[in-house]
């Protein structure tokens, strides 16, 4: 089976570890202690912030922060998360320091952190085994079989929150965008510099939302919509990945290590699909190298075993990506029932026949045990300093039109175009990095309709 995306004594265990930290952040800053990371000189400190924001002054759990000091004259703190939700921010940090701009480096210290439930911020955990039930379904294809899916999905859930503890119920975005004030505020910022990649887009769009008159500038890359629930994300991210599939096979042409190149787009899929919906370990790995242009090769060698008949999985079958679930199911509501998501799922394998059916039958939060923290909203952020929104034509995760609309909703909001085949831009074009960077730096955005060439 296969989704798209990647007792008593644990309960107590769980609960000691929060109760160990419990009690609001005081005004004090971050204790820096160095912590180097394949040669990048970070330092890092742990930050408490309450687990539920409602209560300020109730148990609290540590987030671990990671910092990158400037190389030059500091100006102050440029806060950065990536994607996910999953994903820990410490170690792109220490992953992404050789591609930050050299006038950035030059000025700010680099912040990031492990956003709450992720990496060593009281990771979101579940019991050993507890996903078998889960990952052994098939991709449901009526509606009964997708109701086995959602009580399967709802006890791995349940189980899931009883290892985690209280914090299970409040690993929402919204929540994150506290934390980030919380650290600017102890870090000494009168407002935010701030540069999210896309989940991390969704982070500084929220506290954006959240606190319009202490953003000074922001840059998002890769947006996600604010105005998406379960079912508007999950189409839109399945539409990016049936395009960044075209867009690999069409460069077949000139890639000799391709091995579909002699069929068409179409019948390659038609191979392709059931192989992937019926593992979850190739309906990690295909989707994940899709979304970078340089890791294609790497997908030409999964695919050149695929069709010999040599591939083997690695072991047994899992299901995985505990956080990114449990962060998904409190931002992105789903209203549908059982008998509703499978007729998305028809429709949607009409409209991306190799990835459609698989994503849309497979949708976790149908019963899903906290209900959503989010209510979908256009975001203005109204009194904000300048954002800058990317956008990437082709954006093999987050489709341009979320960037357009982000944009376009925000009262000081500008759109940067990227004219590529790519997850983001920044890092990786030296135009869209400049564009951010002057932001960041000093203030300036692009002019309108600005477009960057890959």
């Amino acid at each position: 089976m296969r989704t798209t995306m990647t007792w008593m004594t644990t309960i107590v265990l769980a609960t000691a570890a929060i109760t160990a930290v419990s009690g609001a952040a005081t005004g004090s800053g971050p204790q820096w202690a160095p912590c180097p990371a394949d040669g990048v000189p970070l330092e890092c400190a742990t930050v408490r912030v309450p687990v539920d924001w409602a209560r300020p002054g109730g148990p609290a759990i540590g987030l671990q922060v990671a910092r990158l000091r400037a190389t030059g004259e500091r100006a102050g703190s440029v806060f950065t998360d990536p994607g996910g939700p999953g994903e820990s921010g410490v170690d792109f940090l220490a992953r992404f320091a050789g591609r930050f701009g050299d006038r950035l480096r030059r000025s700010y210290d680099i912040v990031s952190w492990d956003p709450r439930g992720i990496g060593a911020s009281h990771p979101i955990t579940c019991p050993p085994g507890s996903d078998r039930e889960l990952a052994e379904l098939p991709v449901p294809g009526t509606v009964a079989e997708r109701l086995r899916f959602e009580r399967a999905a709802a006890g791995w859930a349940t189980a899931c929150r009883r290892r985690t503890g209280p914090l299970f119920d409040h690993v929402d975005t919204l929540s994150t965008a506290r934390d980030l004030d919380r650290l600017r505020a102890l870090l000494g910022e009168a407002k935010i510099k701030y540069a999210g990649f896309s989940y991390g887009t969704r982070i500084g769009l929220f506290y954006a939302d959240l606190f319009p008159g202490r953003v000074d500038r922001m840059a998002v890359d890769a947006v996600v919509d604010p105005q998406s629930d379960n079912a508007d994300f999950y189409d839109g991210a399945t539409r990016a990945l049936e395009q960044a599939f075209t867009d690999y096979h069409a460069g077949c042409a000139t890639r000799a290590t391709c091995p579909i190149a002699d069929l068409t787009a179409d019948r390659s899929r038609s191979w392709l699909r059931p192989l992937v919906a019926a593992s979850s370990e190739l309906g990690n790995l295909v989707p994940g190298y899709l979304r970078s242009p340089q890791a294609w090769p790497a997908l030409d060698d999964l695919l050149r075993r695929l069709r010999a008949g040599t591939w083997q999985p690695s072991g047994e079958p899992t299901f995985g990506g505990e956080s990114y679930h449990a962060v998904q199911c409190l931002d992105l509501p789903e209203h549908r029932t059982a008998r509703q998501v499978m007729a998305d799922a028809g429709r949607a394998g009409s409209r991306y026949p190799l990835f459609g059916r698989m994503t849309a039958a497979t949708v976790l939060c149908g019963q899903w045990p906290v209900p959503p923290a989010y209510r979908p909203h256009p975001i203005h952020a109204t009194g904000s300093g300048p954002i800058l929104v990317v956008g990437t034509t082709h954006d093999t995760a987050t489709p341009y039109d979320w960037a357009v609309s982000a944009a376009k909703n925000l009262d000081n909001g500008r759109l940067l175009t990227q004219e590529a085949t790519r997850h983001g831009g920044y890092g990786s074009n030296p135009c869209v990095t400049a564009a951010i960077d002057d932001l960041l730096v000093d203030g300036v955005l692009p002019p309108a309709g600005k477009v960057c060439t890959a």
